[in-house]
């Protein structure tokens, strides 16, 4: 599982591309939306959250495109499932790679966001922690779709659109968790359900990833 974990991580560092875009759109989406909100406080904070989270969901879905494709098409994943490593073991490398290598920096550029919107610590706090609540289901859900997918044409624009109506449920509980978060603190409903959300998601989702690459392979 390391020796995997490590593979990954050096492919995906020799070949920045997909992450350094993430954190450029994630930036970009959030400045120019500042800028088309003409700067006004007031109108930033009460949308923040929403254009925070919409940032985090498309930079995420960039580093779900083409995530296995490399692999499939030389014959790696061949090579690993006859050497005896299992299908499980490669998808839970790949989502953990993508969290320290996508999720993990746009979580810590979270704080720069939240100066450029202007918003309080309070909310700012908030946003962070269903951010941190919410990866797991996000980062799950986005390597299921992107092993069924594996090997399509087109795979990159299919992904997106079998992921993104996954992520709606999500959404709507982290806004409502942090609007919830000043009076009822962490343990709100939203929160709450995000995390429960978040751990059906591993539960389900990673094997099912497994299962798709399986099949893709035959």
């Amino acid at each position: 599982m390391t020796v995997l974990l490590l593979r990954d991580l050096k492919i995906l560092f020799r070949n920045p591309r997909a992450w350094f875009l993430s954190l450029v759109f994630f930036l970009l989406f959030i400045s120019l939306f500042a800028i088309a909100m003409t700067g006004d406080p007031k109108r930033l904070q009460s949308v923040a959250a929403p254009a925070i989270w919409l940032a985090v969901i498309f930079s995420l879905l960039l580093s779900f495109d083409g995530l296995f494709e490399q692999d499939i098409r030389t014959g790696v994943f061949e090579q690993l499932k006859l050497s005896g490593v299992s299908m499980m073991a490669i998808v839970v490398s790949k989502t953990l790679t993508t969290f320290f290598v996508t999720g993990l920096p746009l979580i810590c550029i979270l704080p720069l966001a939240s100066i450029l919107l202007g918003l309080d610590p309070i909310t700012a706090s908030a946003i962070i922690i269903s951010v941190l609540v919410g990866l797991p289901a996000l980062l799950a859900l986005g390597i299921m779709s992107a092993a069924i997918l594996s090997g399509s044409k087109n795979a990159g624009f299919l992904t997106s659109l079998l992921t993104i109506p996954f992520f709606v449920p999500i959404v709507i509980f982290a806004i409502s968790g942090i609007k919830d978060f000043p009076s009822n603190g962490i343990w709100n409903t939203g929160f709450v359900s995000v995390l429960g959300i978040s751990l059906i998601s591993i539960a389900i989702c990673l094997p099912a990833a497994a299962a798709a690459l399986n099949t893709n392979l035959e």
